[in-house]
């Protein structure tokens, strides 16, 4: 138990020296603008995500369980990418028919 506490003290006087630290090196207006800055990318990051899954478009995330378009056959909760756009985007190519689907379920032509 004291090896813990001594951790967590040590975790933050090292934060404490590290905070003051930067905000010797570092202005608090660049402080303030790169803040800024991430704030708007996580918001607008944010907004993608949210409106893609109402919508149903790449941005959006699905959780529900989908099958293959052409032969009903489920596909796995665990996803193996067979391709860049799989990878980046999700969907899945079917084991049994080679059909390949969006996160969706809906087929994409190929």
């Amino acid at each position: 138990m004291k090896k813990r506490g001594a951790g967590l003290v040590s975790s933050v006087v090292l934060f404490a020296v590290l905070d003051e630290l930067l905000g010797l090196l570092i202005p608090d207006k660049v402080l303030s603008v790169a803040c800024a800055v991430v704030a708007t990318g996580m918001l607008i990051g944010l907004v993608l995500v949210v409106y893609g899954t109402f919508k149903r478009n790449r941005w959006g995330v699905n959780v529900e369980q989908v099958s293959c378009p052409r032969c009903h056959a489920p596909v796995p909760r665990v996803r193996k990418p067979k391709s860049r756009r799989e990878m980046f985007w999700g969907g899945w190519t079917c084991d049994k028919c080679g059909c390949q689907m969006d996160k969706w379920g809906n087929p994409i032509p190929t």
